[in-house]
């Protein structure tokens, strides 16, 4: 008699956490699709539901956040003005934002890099800025429109850089560095 009633218990359970878990999957499949179409995750529980795209293709994982941290290559401590993103080999470079080429340069630390010039919506001017681009791989050219997610350029290892990736950063009107992790990220 026991097992009987031990065995009855055991069935309900497991029907009680069928039913739940398909409640939460009708729920779940209910939510607006534009966040889902948006959501990029990765292994270290990084989301991406910002304001902007990702502005690497085929995203895999962010190397280096902002802020203070030991240098790569000279092995110091010095703060990290961007981010550093990195996508499968090859991956297109894209812009987060409409906007305008402001500057394309190449330099010793940056290596390729562009800079893009974007108002948003209340007519505030940010800049965003995209380096170590691929040798030959820029696309775009100064003073051209740019549309949000048009391909600029491929991720590279120009300029002082120990592997293939994009530092990626967002300046103000001021050509200020910000934080643009939570333009893209969100933590989960």
């Amino acid at each position: 008699m026991k097992n009987k009633i031990l065995l009855v218990l055991g069935i309900t359970m497991f029907i009680l956490i069928i039913t739940a878990t398909n409640i939460l999957l009708l729920v779940k499949s209910e939510e607006p699709t534009q966040i889902e179409e948006q959501t990029i995750s990765n292994e270290e529980n990084i989301t991406h539901t910002g304001t902007f795209l990702v502005p690497v293709e085929n995203y895999m994982k962010m190397t280096s956040k902002y802020g203070i941290r030991i240098h790569p290559i000279t092995k110091k401590q010095s703060f990290h003005t961007g981010v550093d993103l990195v996508g499968s080999v090859g991956s297109y470079i894209l812009s987060i934002s409409k906007g305008e080429v402001f500057k394309i340069s190449k330099t010793n630390a940056y290596g390729n890099s562009i800079e893009i010039k974007h108002i948003d919506e209340e007519g505030n001017i940010f800049y965003s800025f995209y380096a170590h681009l691929r040798d030959n791989s820029i696309s775009v050219k100064v003073n051209q429109e740019i549309q949000e997610g048009q391909r600029i350029g491929i991720q590279g290892t120009t300029g002082w850089s120990t592997g293939e990736h994009l530092h990626f950063e967002i300046r103000n009107s001021n050509h200020e560095h910000i934080d643009p992790t939570s333009y893209l990220f969100e933590k989960i």
